[in-house]
């Protein structure tokens, strides 16, 4: 398996040569970057740092997080669809790209706080927008299938695909076998409709193709949360590994740094951790 770190570790406008050495420094694989998010660059000069720091680390793995909507007009969906398949081609061509990870639509309930989670997201999708996601989602698979890449779409709060359940369920109307999940623990234990680890991997068995480790605390009534390094062991890391040893379909895994602060020792610890869990479970 390989390990990535997100870049959110060591995030921002100027910090893309320290990221890279900080990648080197801890001894993980590669790096998930963001695909729309250019800082203080345009959209070209992002592209062509991020093609020239491949190009001097052609060893390291790239992986990018892209939003692709499907709750917008028809032209703008036209033209979001024709941007994706140009950042495919991009992707393959200038990074070897074999993965990404994947958004719809934010989904908030008017009135409503972002943070409710458990009545956000997949709580008002109906079943046409599952059909119509369902509908974008294939389309995209099949442009990845061309290519040889995957898509891992993050169960993450205030998307449709949110929860385990809301995950499989959305799957079913996608016809593509390049569309997967991003498993993210971390973001499921914070939405009260939220599934046990043991129910996520019942419910996801053979379409996990990613996922992102990250450790939160939170109070029991959903209301507060913070985040912590991942051996604070809030959340089970080393069950989630271990399950995920037989079930990851891409190889590879990121860990995340969820919270502000010094992201530089925090991948230091949580990759040491990694190691420790690799070789605790054998792996």
């Amino acid at each position: 398996m390989k390990v990535l770190l997100h870049v959110n570790y060591y995030e921002g406008a100027g910090k893309f040569e320290e990221l890279f050495k900080l990648i080197r420094a801890v001894g993980a694989d590669g790096v998930e970057l963001r695909a729309k998010r250019y800082y203080d660059m345009s959209k070209e000069d992002y592209l062509a740092m991020v093609e020239e720091l491949k190009q001097r680390n052609p060893d390291l793995e790239l992986a990018f997080g892209y939003q692709l909507c499907f709750n917008n007009d028809a032209d703008t969906c036209k033209k979001d669809f024709e941007d994706f398949v140009n950042f495919l081609d991009w992707a393959k061509e200038k990074c070897g790209t074999k993965l990404l990870n994947m958004f719809t639509d934010n989904l908030i309930a008017e009135g409503v706080d972002y943070y409710d989670f458990s009545v956000n997201g997949s709580a008002i999708a109906d079943e046409e927008m599952y059909a119509r996601h369902g509908e974008g989602l294939t389309r995209a698979g099949i442009e990845l299938e061309k290519r040889g890449m995957l898509a891992a779409l993050e169960s993450h709060n205030c998307y449709i695909h949110d929860i385990a359940t809301s995950c499989a369920k959305l799957l079913t109307y996608v016809k593509s076998p390049a569309i997967g999940i991003n498993y993210d623990h971390g973001n499921i234990f914070l939405n009260k409709n939220g599934e046990s680890i043991d129910q996520v991997f019942e419910l996801l068995k053979g379409k996990i193709y990613y996922a992102h480790l990250k450790n939160l605390m939170r109070t029991r009534d959903f209301k507060n949360w913070m985040a912590t390094h991942l051996e604070a062991g809030h959340i089970d890391t080393g069950k989630v590994l271990g399950k995920l040893k037989n079930e990851l379909k891409s190889g590879i895994f990121a860990i995340e740094y969820a919270c502000s602060g010094d992201g530089i020792i925090a991948a230091k610890r949580d990759m040491d951790y990694v190691r420790f869990l690799r070789s605790w479970l054998g792996f």
